[in-house]
């Protein structure tokens, strides 16, 4: 009896797994507790504290400069995942993975930016 029930959560926990999760493991929500602020006054594209579990992101420089903003998502999250790699580490998993992500976590990491983001600094 115990392992019917126990069957049937493990099924319901694998139902309601985010569908961004798909071929992405990392995308399945563990990221609770992370917010993620639009900070334009920032002198980089994008910033992680570890001890607020903060990510920051300039979206105004991103415009001026042309940079892509789903690379420094990508590149922040990258950082969150993975706290004991360097910067040089992470920019080259960066380089090789941009091109492998799917329209679906795509728009997974751009509604993070939209959706959970609290304005700092900017009017409007």
């Amino acid at each position: 009896m115990k392992k019917k029930t126990r069957a049937k959560a493990v099924r319901a926990i694998s139902r309601s797994k985010s569908s961004a999760a798909v071929g992405y493991p990392w995308a399945n929500g563990s990221a609770n507790g992370w917010r993620w602020i639009v900070d334009d006054r920032m002198r980089d594209y994008g910033d992680i504290n570890y001890s607020r579990r903060v990510i920051r992101i300039n979206r105004a420089m991103h415009k001026r400069e042309g940079e892509l903003l789903i690379a420094t998502l990508f590149h922040e999250e990258l950082h969150r995942m993975f706290p004991v790699l360097g910067e040089r580490a992470i920019c080259a998993m960066t380089r090789l993975l941009l091109s492998t992500l799917s329209q679906r976590y795509r728009k997974w990491l751009y509604s993070r930016i939209r959706s959970r983001v609290r304005m700092c600094g900017v009017e409007g």
